[in-house]
């Protein structure tokens, strides 16, 4: 018989060798193209998902996350350089200006009720205090506060 041998099973061709037989021209997928599919499937299901679900929380949240560091950015400013510093909120607006500079909120993410705060060289709200600015997107709000006399910010 020799060291490996040829036969035909049916439509296959089985080569034996060394008591092993190894079925060629099998059908099936490769590993390679395995992993492919389920790569283009994956960047399918990422590009297509985010237009069947509503991201205005996130945008909110979002939105809301950046109007307050903005806000204590514009008290350390005001520290840093030993000035008075404002941050401007419009109602109805999807921008805020920092320091005459214009910051856009995220998409579908708008001022419900807007405030103006001024901080002082010591980072305490000489304008604003105590009064808070609300950001809405759909049906949910985020409200940020700054405190009168510390000038702490918080979000809910």
């Amino acid at each position: 018989m020799g060291d490996s041998e040829n036969t035909k099973v049916g439509d296959m061709r089985v080569l034996a060798k060394n008591n092993f037989q190894v079925v060629a021209n099998s059908r099936g997928f490769t590993l390679i193209e395995l992993i492919m599919v389920v790569v283009l499937i994956s960047i399918l299901a990422v590009s297509v998902v985010p237009k069947f679900v509503d991201t205005s929380a996130f945008s909110l949240a979002g939105g809301a996350a950046m109007a307050a560091a903005d806000i204590r950015y514009t008290q350390e400013l005001a520290m840093g350089t030993h000035s008075s510093k404002t941050i401007v909120f419009t109602t109805t607006d999807t921008y805020y200006t920092v320091n005459s500079q214009t910051v856009n909120l995220p998409s579908k993410v708008s001022i419900s009720s807007g405030a103006t705060f001024t901080f002082n060289s010591l980072g305490e709200p000489i304008a604003g205090g105590g009064s808070s600015v609300t950001l809405g997107a759909g049906a949910e709000t985020k409200t940020i506060t700054v405190e009168s006399y510390t000038g702490r910010v918080s979000s809910s």
